[in-house]
């Protein structure tokens, strides 16, 4: 599951990550003093959802809303 993921203007990286459980997904940020798998944090500003396809969608509209690039 390789989905889009973001940075914005202050460096927070952005991805869809799984949770706990086959049918967890959400929106996760990591600032940028954190590498690798390291510090990555659930965003508040969107819901657990039971697909990735349906965290992706919620991580793409949020994206799009705020401006960020997209990271690779």
């Amino acid at each position: 599951m390789n989905g889009k993921k973001y940075i914005d203007s202050r460096g927070w990286k952005y991805r869809v990550m799984g949770g706990i459980g086959p049918d967890a997904f959400k929106a996760r940020y990591q600032k940028p003093e954190k590498q690798g798998d390291d510090g990555w944090k659930g965003l508040a500003a969107v819901p657990w959802r039971t697909t990735f396809e349906e965290a992706q969608a919620d991580l793409d509209r949020l994206a799009s809303e705020k401006g960020w690039k997209e990271w690779y």
